[in-house]
């Protein structure tokens, strides 16, 4: 079972009965159905598809966001309107998140896949330039890659209006050491989300994707208490 219209009548309606869990109790079957079951079901999918890929990082179907906040944390409604997931590492630090994969599911603004880190901590900045300096031409060749530009296009985020301070980067590749995020992001329609090959083309651009999680991974490593930080 596929994402369909139902899917994305419960996000709308959701959003308008944000603070009514009545109106979630009265419509949990329209959410298990549309929203959970076919969530569940592309899990498995990017499951079996990336298995290989995605050594280390836990795919949980059971791992989805809840569709209701908690009562003493619902400053913006009871009735979440998106459902979301996020595949990566085990987290060691409260201070940083690992590379991975986030894939969130909801009204216009909110249907998207995301690829690497959204808010990297000064560590993981630290070793991005670090890697740039040390060796640009790989990263560079994984972003260029037509299989990469086809399905992500490019990097996305925020970036620096001047270069890090005292770092000499060859004049060329300036523009990868300007990165103050280092994820991706592929917005999706609802009619892309509906189409019956939805599932295959999301785990298609992942594995497109796979080159610059894996070269992510291993430049950042994970958090450690050692002197080095590595």
């Amino acid at each position: 079972m596929s994402f369909n219209p139902n899917t994305f009548k419960y996000f709308r309606l959701a959003k308008k009965n944000t603070d009514k869990k009545e109106w979630f109790e009265k419509n949990k079957t329209m959410y298990e159905e549309n929203v959970k079951q076919p969530f569940q079901e592309l899990i498995l999918k990017i499951q079996k598809d990336l298995k290989s890929d995605l050594v280390g990082i836990p795919t949980n179907p059971n791992s989805i966001s809840r569709p209701l906040r908690p009562s003493n944390r619902a400053d913006k409604g009871l009735v979440k309107d998106f459902a979301s997931v996020m595949f990566s590492e085990k987290r060691t630090s409260m201070f940083e998140w690992n590379p991975g994969i986030y894939i969130q599911v909801g009204n216009e603004e909110d249907r998207f896949l995301g690829l690497g880190i959204y808010m990297p901590s000064s560590r993981q900045t630290t070793l991005w330039r670090e890697a740039v300096l040390n060796d640009p031409y790989t990263l560079e060749e994984i972003l260029e890659d037509k299989k990469f530009i086809k399905s992500w296009k490019e990097l996305a985020g925020d970036k620096l209006v001047k270069g890090p301070k005292g770092l000499l980067v060859p004049e060329e590749f300036k523009y990868l050491v300007m990165y103050k995020q280092f994820h991706t992001a592929k917005y999706l329609s609802e009619k892309e989300m509906c189409s019956k090959n939805f599932f295959e083309k999301t785990t298609q651009h992942l594995k497109n994707g796979m080159p610059y999680l894996n070269w992510l991974r291993k430049t950042m490593g994970t958090y450690s208490r050692s002197p080095s930080m590595r």
